[in-house]
This record gives structure tokens, sequence and C-alpha cells, in this order.
């Protein structure tokens, strides 16, 4: 699956520690629309990018990782970072049975 220009497309969703499938953007600007149901305490996510959609590293520029405590829909956005593949990580989750579900923009 790829996005040329600008469109919207739906990563599977997670329900335990692993990742999505990725995602070819070929962009320098990229949102991941992340929507939280069930949370119990907290859920940890890394938001990854590739060159080659082999090897992926985080696209946080600290290497932080985004903890989301509440359920709900929040926008991250990263821009100036040219990737090819992008894709979520679900690297822990705290209680209840949370469903992660993300769309990416991209451009």
């Amino acid at each position: 699956m790829a996005l040329y220009p600008f469109t919207t497309a739906a990563l599977t969703s997670l329900t335990a520690a692993g990742t999505t499938q990725s995602l070819k953007v070929n962009a320098q600007a990229v949102s991941f629309q992340v929507t939280v149901s069930s949370i119990g305490t907290n859920v940890v996510l890394r938001f990854e990018g590739s060159l080659d959609g082999t090897n992926f590293a985080n696209l946080d520029e600290n290497a932080n990782d985004t903890t989301i405590t509440a359920d709900g829909t929040t926008i991250y956005s990263l821009s100036g970072t040219p990737v090819e593949h992008v894709r979520v990580r679900l690297v822990s989750l705290d209680g209840g049975t949370p469903t992660v579900a993300t769309v990416v923009g991209a451009l």
C-alpha cells in the first residue's frame, strides 16, 4: 500500500505488544491519529520510520516513547524527517484490555 500525494490509511489495530504493518509513505511530513479505548493505566507507543522497509527506528528526535494514560484520540505530527515507511509499535500496556487504532496521513 502506498500514499501519494497526501491521503490517509488505517494501520492494523494493536491489542498486545508488537507492531502494526508498515505503510509506504515516501514523505517528509507524517501524522499519526491514535485512538485508544479500554485503557487500564497506560499504553506506551513508539512511532517508527524506515528508509528501506526492513530496518525501523524511533522517529522521535530524542528516541523517546509516547505514553498515553486515557481513552481518546490524539494526533502526533512529525515533519522534516524524510522516510519511506512508517509503523507504530505498542511497547507496553499496563492494565485493562486496550485497543490502539491508528490512521496515518502523509505529505
